[in-house]
């Protein structure tokens, strides 16, 4: 099996319907899914538009934190510009890749505190155990539009590794479901009102969709996400 390459102009032209980009520092055309646009403010200071509605001509990279860092240090941003830019930086003095970090955090976990809002969000072992075992015995055919959605998985990266395996035995009777570990025990309890939680579950509808949607792309541009250094067992989690 070959290693599959990287999406170039010439190979991403064949997908129809599909906006396309070109990454600043990359030279790759991208969809615009897996990009990420900036924009030059009135004081010539390059932000990132996360939402892609700000007004002006966007500046595109590939939602990498890597290459936002490449894009400041190479001043790819000037040059995509034509003019003499400087990268934001954020309210504590965080660097511009910093701060794309921060904010694509906060929305992930504010995606999951709506969806605990609207009454979608269990959490606890024995909740999330008997949620997914209502998943895997449901006939989606006859289930309505709502159980074509994915559910949200959320284990604590911070976890006992034997406190993620049992999760993930659960969950590979479920089709629908997606495994997101990018939250630690500690950001897990606060959205669930308790100092810690290790296990969550989003039940399947559009909200689960959107803390999927947070959770991968703070992932991508992370590039991984590594575990906090305290592990949390179960003994020291009451859920």
């Amino acid at each position: 099996m070959t290693e599959e390459q990287p999406r170039t102009e010439a190979s991403t032209r064949r997908v129809k319907n599909v906006p396309e980009r070109r990454c600043l520092v990359t030279g790759e055309v991208h969809p615009r899914d897996v990009l990420m646009r900036f924009v030059i403010g009135p004081d010539d200071l390059v932000v990132p538009d996360l939402d892609n509605r700000l007004p002006g001509r966007g500046l595109w990279l590939l939602g990498r934190r890597d290459i936002v860092a490449q894009a400041c240090a190479k001043r790819a941003f000037a040059r995509g510009a034509r003019r003499a830019v400087t990268p934001m930086t954020g309210p504590e003095g965080e660097s511009l890749e910093d701060f794309v970090e921060v904010e694509l955090f906060r929305r992930a976990v504010n995606a999951l505190t709506m969806a605990r809002k609207a009454g979608d969000y269990v959490t606890g072992f024995e909740k999330v155990r008997g949620a997914l075992a209502g998943l895997a015995g449901l006939d989606r055919s006859k289930a309505g539009p709502r159980s074509v959605e994915p559910a949200a998985l959320l284990c604590a990266c911070d976890a006992s590794a034997d406190g993620r395996q049992k999760v993930a035995q659960l969950a590979a009777h479920v089709t629908e479901v997606e495994r997101n570990d990018i939250f630690d025990a500690a950001t897990l309890g606060q959205v669930s009102g308790r100092e810690r939680s290790v296990h969550g579950l989003v039940l399947p509808g559009g909200a689960a969709r959107q803390v999927c949607d947070a959770a991968n792309r703070l992932m991508m541009y992370r590039g991984d996400c590594a575990p906090a250094d305290d592990v949390v067992t179960e003994e020291d989690v009451t859920e």
